[in-house]
């Protein structure tokens, strides 16, 4: 009788797995946006635009170091959207935004190291994002100390 339990138990605890994996829940907040990693990611999500040329390779981010520009695109913005309680679908939103992946120095964040474009700052995590203004748009790197600012670096994206 004890090994029936056991496989009454097991069968539980198979389905209860199976149900939380498919809901998708956890990994895919919905109504949140989003921005894709790459321009594989952003063509699998079906939000790709295009991708964007920059006038150089490699920026300067101080102290000797330079860090590489790995790709640079503009995607429609994204949420999650519920398309039921098992699963969610990518629902397009109206503004599109640019993206810049930047290679391995860049990889953790950095409160002193900051991406000034069209007059507003934007953090440094690997992934910059905005909106896209016209057809050369210009981003500087910014270093920030004690509201000290030195500018690292320029870079000016072209379609």
């Amino acid at each position: 009788m004890a090994t029936f339990g056991h496989f009454t138990n097991m069968k539980f605890t198979i389905l209860v797995f199976l149900f939380l994996s498919a809901c998708d829940l956890d990994t895919k907040k919905t109504g949140m946006h989003k921005n894709s990693q790459s321009i594989e990611e952003s063509k699998s999500n079906g939000v790709f635009i295009q991708t964007l040329k920059v006038n150089k390779s490699s920026i300067n981010m101080g102290d000797n170091k330079k860090d590489t520009i790995k790709q640079i695109w503009i995607e429609n913005g994204w949420t999650y959207e519920s398309k039921n309680f098992f699963s969610s679908i990518i629902q397009k939103d109206s503004f599109q935004q640019v993206l810049i992946l930047f290679g391995g120095l860049s990889n953790s964040w950095n409160d002193t190291i900051l991406l000034e474009y069209n007059d507003g700052y934007f953090g440094w995590n690997r992934v910059f994002f905005s909106t896209y203004k016209s057809n050369k748009d210009t981003v500087f790197i910014i270093k920030k100390i004690d509201n000290k600012e030195t500018n690292l670096d320029t870079l000016i994206m072209t379609r």
